[in-house]
């Protein structure tokens, strides 16, 4: 078949400066890296074991569960609830159980992104005329960026922190593993393998 001739799916100015030149799942070009990145998400991120681990997901249904229950006899918007039910369970999933404070920061980031992605930019149809909204879109793609990064390295910092401190403590916390945790520790399995081989 011919599934690998379509699988690569178009990317703009936006898409490519905004994901690091399409280092991410959705806008990556089938190849090695897309299927390491494929692996790394069913072994590691999306397991079985890891989605029955999740303890944020019963507890964030709970707490729904009692603020509808608090409101009996009067109108509940659910479409609200369960949109911001599913924001809680992805963003503790993915960033931690106690980092609450981040979420409106990191939807306003997004959407900003989302916003970039489909935005109109002449410049991607007439390179010349590129002057015309350039330096305007230009100044957006780079603040959105710098948004994210500044998000992500305090998310990094945080879950540094956390794990030397376990370290010291020689505390041993699975329940409270989200993803970041499971993709620091593939990077050290990774590295405390090529420093085996690169010894060996």
């Amino acid at each position: 078949t011919q599934d690998s001739v379509f699988s690569n799916r178009p990317a703009n100015i936006a898409i490519t400066y905004l994901t690091y030149d399409r280092a991410d799942m959705a806008f990556a070009n089938y190849g090695p890296f897309w299927r390491q990145m494929r692996k790394i998400c069913v072994m590691k991120l999306f397991s079985r074991r890891r989605a029955e681990s999740w303890a944020s997901v019963r507890e964030e249904v709970e707490a729904m569960i009692q603020t509808v229950s608090s409101k009996a006899g009067s109108p509940v918007n659910l479409g609200e609830l369960i949109f911001s039910l599913t924001r809680s369970i992805t963003f503790k999933a993915a960033f931690g159980s106690n980092l609450n404070k981040g979420q409106e920061e990191f939807m306003g980031i997004l959407q900003e992104f989302s916003k970039l992605f489909g935005a109109f930019d002449i410049a991607e149809f007439i390179p010349w005329l590129g002057w015309f909204n350039g330096q305007d879109f230009n100044k957006r793609l780079a603040s959105a960026r710098k948004a994210l990064d500044v998000f992500i390295d305090e998310i990094i910092d945080d879950h540094v922190t956390k794990k030397n401190n376990m370290k010291n403590k020689d505390i041993d916390n699975e329940a409270d593993v989200d993803m970041v945790d499971e993709l620091m520790d593939f990077l050290d399995e990774r590295d405390g393998a090529a420093a085996e081989i690169s010894q060996s």
